[in-house]
C-alpha cells in the first residue's frame, strides 16, 4: 500500500448513496404478537446484530410465519440499522424477513456491496462521533439517499474490501478457534465433574448431602475455600483510551493506568439486571465495584482453571436477591455449594486444559492486533488516504 495525500484521488468521484442504489426500509405486519413463531422465517431484529460478532447474521432469536412474510432479504444482502442504533451494518448469511428498523439496498450501480458494508462501517463511527454523547438520528431513507462518499471505481472497491476482509477473516477464525478451544474445556470439564467419567475413577460411590459423589470427593461451601471480594471503585472519568483493561458488570468497559489484579480472575456481576453473569479477566486487569471476585489463595488446593469452569457452569443467579435491584452479596455466594475432586484430579484437569486456555489468551491478543489494525486502516482506505497497491 502507499500513502496517497490529495483529497480525492485521480479516478473517485464525490456522489451520493442515492445514484449508486435505491434505499428502501424492512416492514413489519401488525400487530406482530400474531405473526412471531418458534419456528417459520427468520426475523431480524437489532438485538441479533449485536449478538454476531461477525460480518454476518446467521441466526435469529425469533421466526415469523409465513403468512407474516414482509421485507425479505437473501443471502449475500446488506442491511444497515436506521433507528434504535443507527448505522450498524450486517451482511446476511441466511435467507430472512427484516421489519422496518432496518434498511434494504438493491438495484447497485457501480458499487460493490461489500465495500459498502465497509463504507457504513466507517460511517457509523462518524456518527458516533458526531453524537458527541447524544441520541443517533435515525437514519431515515431521504438521509441515507444524500449521503455524499467520495467513490473510488469498482476494481479499487472490490480491492479495497478484500483488503479489509481478509483482516476480518483471520479475526473471524480466530474467534471461532476460541469457541472451539472453549467448548472443548467446557466438554471435559463436564464429563470429568458432572458425569464423573474421570480418569483414574473406580466408579465407587458414596453417599453425601450433595447426593452420591465417587469416593474421595468432598463437599464444601465456596466461602470456606477461597475468599469472595468486591472490585474496587471506579469513577467514569477514569477510565482512558488505552493502558490496563477494566471489567465491569459486563465484561470489558474501557482502560485504566493502573491494574488491581496480575493474573485472570474469576469475575461474577453482583449488581442490576446483569447479576450472577460470569466474566473472566485478562492478565493486568482493573475491576469495578459491581463484581465480585473470586480470589484463590496461594496455597489452596483450588486451581483457576477449575474455578473458572466451575463457575461457568453453575448459576449465580440462584443467589440473586431483591427485585427493584437485584443483587448478590458477598454472604449470600459463600453458601454456594462446591463439589471438590481429590487436589490430582483438578491437577490434572489443569494440565489438560491450560494449553487451550493459554492458546485462547493469545488468540485474544492477537484479535485486539488485528481489530486495532483494521479500524485504523479502514477510514485511510475509504477516504483515499491509503491506496491499495495498483490502484495509485
Amino acid at each position: 500500500m502507499t500513502d496517497q495525500t490529495t483529497t480525492i484521488p485521480k479516478g473517485w468521484k464525490i456522489t451520493t448513496l442515492g445514484n449508486q442504489l435505491k434505499v428502501g426500509r424492512g416492514s413489519s405486519p401488525r400487530p406482530i404478537q400474531d405473526y412471531l413463531s418458534d419456528h417459520g422465517i427468520p426475523w431480524v431484529k437489532i438485538a441479533d446484530a449485536s449478538a454476531s460478532q461477525t460480518r454476518y447474521i446467521v441466526k435469529t432469536k425469533q421466526c415469523i410465519k409465513e403468512e407474516g412474510r414482509s421485507t425479505s432479504v437473501k443471502i449475500g444482502d446488506l442491511i444497515v440499522s436506521n433507528s434504535a442504533t443507527p448505522g450498524i451494518p450486517k451482511l446476511m448469511g441466511i435467507d430472512a424477513c427484516v421489519h422496518d428498523g432496518w434498511l434494504v439496498f438493491s438495484d447497485y450501480v457501480d458499487l460493490d456491496k461489500l465495500y459498502l458494508y465497509y463504507f457504513f462501517l466507517d460511517y457509523r463511527r462518524t456518527l458516533a462521533q458526531s453524537a458527541s454523547g447524544t441520541v443517533f438520528v435515525n437514519l431515515q431513507t431521504d438521509i441515507v439517499r444524500n449521503i455524499e462518499l467520495s467513490l473510488p471505481p469498482l476494481p479499487e472497491q472490490r480491492a479495497i474490501a478484500a483488503v479489509l476482509s481478509t483482516l476480518d477473516d483471520k479475526i473471524e477464525l480466530l474467534r471461532e478457534q476460541n469457541k472451539t478451544f472453549e467448548a472443548t474445556a467446557q466438554a471435559i470439564f463436564k464429563e470429568w465433574f458432572v458425569n464423573f467419567n474421570f480418569p483414574g475413577s473406580t466408579g465407587k460411590m458414596i453417599d453425601s448431602e450433595f447426593g452420591e459423589i465417587p469416593e474421595g470427593w468432598r463437599v464444601n461451601k465456596l466461602g470456606n475455600e477461597i475468599k469472595i471480594v468486591y472490585g474496587k471503585n471506579l469513577p467514569t472519568e477514569s477510565l482512558t483510551k488505552s493502558g490496563y483493561t477494566v471489567f465491569g458488570a459486563n465484561g470489558q468497559i474501557g482502560f485504566h493506568n493502573k491494574f488491581i489484579y496480575e493474573k485472570p480472575q474469576v469475575l461474577v456481576s453482583c449488581r442490576g439486571e446483569a447479576s450472577g453473569k460470569v466474566n473472566i479477566s485478562l492478565p493486568e486487569s482493573f475491576v469495578t465495584n459491581n463484581s465480585l471476585v473470586l480470589e484463590i489463595a496461594d496455597d489452596s488446593d483450588l486451581n483457576f482453571c477449575f474455578l473458572k469452569f466451575f463457575s461457568l457452569n453453575n448459576d449465580y443467579t440462584n443467589f440473586v436477591t431483591g427485585s427493584a435491584q437485584p443483587q448478590i452479596t458477598i454472604d449470600s455466594l459463600k453458601n454456594c455449594d462446591l463439589l471438590l475432586p481429590p487436589k490430582k484430579i483438578m491437577d490434572f484437569f489443569n494440565v489438560t486444559v491450560e494449553p487451550m486456555d493459554k492458546k485462547q489468551l493469545s488468540n485474544f491478543y492477537q484479535i485486539q492486533t488485528l481489530s486495532t489494525f483494521r479500524d485504523t486502516l479502514l477510514p485511510k482506505l475509504i477516504k483515499g488516504e491509503v491506496r491499495v497497491e495498483g490502484f495509485n
